[in-house]
């Protein structure tokens, strides 16, 4: 069954390449391409900031023309990215919906009316519209969003890679590679596990694997070969789960001495991955905590799309 998705569109390059993603990553899904529109002052503001010189019927008619000229903007976006969509196989349709102070709102009113499966949006917009829209908003549609959230770096075509799927033996995890089976049924994935050595990598943990005493440095070596073989552990888990969902799925345990986000967009880029998928945890500050150490160091950094899937609630 084909992907059920809302891309957010403002027109910028940005905005173009979640399109150009999205078809690449879904072939044939139906699409609602969607543009926001901010609302125009209202009359007493414009009449205050006009210092009161203009009658409040010519405020009025002035706030309307303003207002329909953010929607004719607005539409012909939407319609713009519509096309392009059309064009790259998706069927595509344009909408729109009238922004507010928090711009991820009506983005996410309009995936839940829709029931979609994916909302996508470029990394970066045009101007500080765009910025509200696509820029910022991407972190806010990451916190609030109960769909799986595909954000889109301003970047070259979409390689026909992998999708690179970061695992960790967690719910959250787990569930990324269930949705990739169901977005991305066939394509081939590579499973990866991010770990560290903390006798390899700190200076305590050097010394002691450098330590005169052979009893200490062979309790060293053991616990790092325990690591090591619980990586492997791990990846092989990751594996058989993605095959079972439907994935051409292979995988790797990548030792790290950075952080596990810096780890996956590295291999993502060693391996020409297409997408990387992560899981993330829950709303409010616990998701801010988890996405800001993994899932928004991706998005922020990458030079892939990433595909954060949402943990079922407990």
């Amino acid at each position: 069954m084909a992907a059920n998705l809302l891309i957010a569109f403002d027109g910028s390059a940005a905005s173009e390449a979640a399109v150009h993603a999205a078809a690449g990553l879904f072939p044939g899904a139906r699409a609602t391409v969607l543009s926001i529109h901010e609302p125009a002052v209202g009359p007493a503001t414009a009449f205050r900031a006009g210092g009161g010189l203009m009658s409040p019927e010519i405020v009025q008619q002035s706030v309307t023309g303003l207002e329909r000229e953010l929607v004719a903007e607005a539409e012909a976006a939407a319609a713009e990215g519509a096309k392009l969509g059309v064009a790259l196989g998706l069927a595509a349709e344009p909408a729109v919906a009238r922004g507010e102070r928090q711009p991820w709102e009506p983005i996410l009113a309009a995936a839940a009316e829709r029931g979609v499966d994916v909302v996508v949006c470029g990394s970066r917009g045009r101007g500080a519209v765009a910025r509200s829209v696509l820029g910022s908003t991407s972190s806010s549609l990451l916190h609030h969003a109960q769909q799986a959230v595909l954000v889109v770096p301003e970047a070259d075509a979409l390689p026909d890679g992998p999708a690179l799927i970061a695992y960790d033996g967690s719910p959250a995890a787990r569930e990324a590679i269930a949705e990739a089976g169901r977005l991305l049924p066939g394509r081939a994935a590579l499973v990866v596990h991010a770990w560290d050595s903390p006798y390899r990598r700190s200076v305590a943990g050097r010394a002691l694997s450098n330590a005169p005493l052979p009893e200490i440095r062979e309790v060293t070596g053991d616990l790092e070969s325990v690591l090591r073989e619980t990586a492997e552990a791990t990846v092989a888990e990751g594996v058989e789960l993605a095959r079972a969902a439907g994935l051409e799925a292979a995988g790797e345990a990548v030792e790290s001495g950075s952080t596990a986000w810096r780890v996956l967009a590295a291999t993502a880029e060693t391996r020409d991955a297409a997408v990387v998928v992560v899981g993330s945890q829950g709303h409010g500050a616990v998701a801010s905590v988890l996405l800001g150490s993994v899932s928004a160091g991706l998005v922020h950094h990458a030079e892939r799309p990433t595909l954060v899937v949402r943990a079922p609630a407990p």
